[in-house]
Parts: structure tokens; C-alpha cells; sequence
């Protein structure tokens, strides 16, 4: 019997399409670039914005491919096969590398921190608000709290999951520190109930009402896929929005250069450039200025309203006119 295929790396792209989303509404965009990655984005900001040119790039071509069978997957309403209000492993959204970490958290929870009830209870907001506050502030002052996170966030598993690469130029030895602060932080908004970056760790998959656009809003979705890095997108002066993920942390120095000087090239003035970081401390902005100009204000404020979490920074620039 042959092996199975090896999982994606990513089931779903732990990124909040609103930020994107944002910035087509605010210059009018009609063709915006992305990373595929799980393809949330991607196929999220098709759904909401029909006539938006979607473009999402990968070098892995499973990544495209999954995106793919999860757009087939909406267009058939498969809540199931999306893990909508269903944790299976081998579902869409939690057949990926990363996942396999999350599913570790979500079990270490459900064994000393809080039972699948509570979670389901807070998840469902099935208490009332100050019952609900007492719930988070006893999970995260457990004792267990702090050795979830570095059970299941070490270097080691990580590099084993993902390689080297995501490690890079992060706190060595930090991302367990780091992880347990953004989930605190998360699940103290006020909002943490419906957030299906949330959802999706501690319940296995997202309430109905709660998923992603794209199940929510199925549509003939117009995402052109290209297999391939940035420097493989052709026409790059066409887009509105780049978008790219934490794309240039784990890139080498000789990519990051060369990337950043083929945007600053290509990119027409006016165009937006979108860049996460996760618990990074490379600076990115001395590859792009001047002739990108940063927006501090804009990048705080799309920190504040990322729900993934995941992220320590995030660059908003615009290209300068020539």
C-alpha cells in the first residue's frame, strides 16, 4: 500500500482578510496579490469583493491545490469537509502541518485547563459576560498556562513541523512566551467569543455563523493561482494591493533584497504593501524606503484588529511617486 500524501504545511492562513479588505476599499483596488497559503485570504477577499482581481502565489503547489478544493468545497456548502461545527483532522481546515500544533494545544487544554464544555460555553457565550470573564481569568492564571504553550510551541516540534525557516529571526527559545501572551491577550476582547481564529483552536473548527467569509458567502470565486515566488508573478506593476503575509521574515537576505527591489521597481505610486511579522525582530522598512512610505498610525490600528493573533508587527507602506 503506497503512503499517504504528506499534509500541507497550512490548512488555513492564520490572517485576518479584514486588514486586506481595508485597504481595497480605501484606494478602490481592482487587482490585489496575496500568498495562497490556506487560501483564506484569498478566497475570502474574492467573495467579498466579486469584481477584485485576485491573484495568490505559492511555491508549494499543494497549497494552490488546496485552495482550490476549498472553494469547491464552499460552492457545495460542505460544512463538514470545512470544519464547520465539525473537528475532524482530515477536514480542510485541519489537515495541515501547523494544525497538528494546535490540535496538541487544544488537547493539553481539554486535559488541565479547561474541559471541551467550557470551552463550548464560552465559545457559545452560554454564560454571562462577568461568568465569562471568571473563565478565561482562571484559565490563564492556571498553573498550566505558561507549559501548554511550551509543550507545543518549543523550537524543536516547531522546526520539526514547519523546518527551519518560521524560527529565523525570531526570540530563540521565545515562541512559547510569545504564543501564551497573544491567546491571553485574544481572549480577553470583548469579541473573543466569535472569533474563529479562536474558534478554530480550542473547538477544532468554526461555528457556523462565525467562518470565514468565503464559506459564509460562497461564490464563483475569481482567484488566479501561480505557482511560484514573487518573482514569478508577472505584471506586477497591475496590482493595487500587495499583500505578503510574513513572507519576508523567512526569506534569506539575498531573496529579501532582491524581492524588495523588485517591488520598489515595479510597484506604481499609490500602490499599498501589506507585511506581517511574526515575533520578528527584522526591520523590514530600510529594504523599501524610500520610495515606500510608511503609515505608523494605519499599521497600529491594523494590529489592534488582526484577530489571528498571531502577529508582533505589521507595515503598511505606500509606493512614492517617482
Amino acid at each position: 500500500m503506497p503512503p499517504a500524501p504528506a499534509p500541507v504545511a497550512y490548512a488555513v492562513i492564520r490572517e485576518d482578510p479584514r486588514l486586506e479588505g481595508d485597504l481595497v476599499l480605501r484606494l478602490g483596488a481592482k487587482r490585489l496579490l496575496c500568498v495562497a497559503s490556506g487560501g483564506c485570504v484569498a478566497l475570502s477577499l474574492s467573495s467579498r469583493f466579486p469584481t477584485l482581481g485576485v491573484v495568490a502565489f505559492d511555491t508549494d503547489e499543494r497549497q494552490l491545490k488546496h485552495m482550490e478544493a476549498k472553494a469547491a468545497a464552499s460552492m457545495r456548502r460542505d460544512f463538514t469537509a470545512l470544519n464547520v461545527e465539525h473537528a475532524a483532522s482530515t477536514g480542510l481546515n485541519q489537515s495541515g502541518e501547523l494544525e497538528r500544533v494546535f490540535r496538541l494545544l487544544r488537547a493539553f487544554f481539554e486535559e488541565c485547563i479547561a474541559t471541551h464544555a467550557d470551552l463550548f460555553t464560552f465559545f457559545t457565550r452560554a454564560r454571562t459576560l462577568s461568568e465569562l470573564d471568571g473563565m478565561v481569568r482562571e484559565w490563564t492564571t492556571s498553573r498550566y498556562w505558561l507549559p501548554a504553550f511550551h509543550a507545543c510551541f518549543s523550537d524543536v516540534l516547531l522546526r520539526s513541523t514547519l523546518g527551519a525557516a518560521p524560527a529565523a529571526f525570531a526570540d530563540v527559545g521565545g515562541q512559547p512566551e510569545y504564543f501564551a501572551r497573544a491567546f491571553a491577550r485574544g481572549l480577553r476582547r470583548d469579541g473573543a467569543p466569535e472569533n474563529p481564529f479562536l474558534q478554530h483552536v480550542f473547538l477544532g473548527g468554526y461555528r457556523k455563523e462565525c467562518a470565514p467569509h468565503y464559506i459564509r458567502n460562497p461564490t464563483p470565486f475569481r482567484v488566479e493561482p501561480i505557482n511560484g515566488s514573487l518573482d514569478h508573478v508577472p505584471d506586477l506593476e497591475s496590482f493595487d494591493v500587495v499583500s505578503l503575509s510574513n513572507l519576508l521574515d523567512v526569506v534569506s537576505e539575498a531573496e529579501l533584497v532582491r524581492f524588495a527591489e523588485l517591488l520598489r521597481q515595479k510597484l506604481r505610486p499609490g500602490a499599498a504593501l501589506l507585511m506581517r511579522q511574526l515575533n520578528s525582530a527584522r526591520r523590514l522598512r530600510p529594504y523599501f524606503e524610500p520610495d515606500f512610505v510608511f503609515d505608523d498610525v494605519l499599521g497600529g490600528r491594523y494590529y489592534r484588529r488582526e484577530r489571528s493573533l498571531f502577529y508582533n508587527r505589521i507595515e503598511v507602506g505606500f509606493r512614492a511617486p517617482r
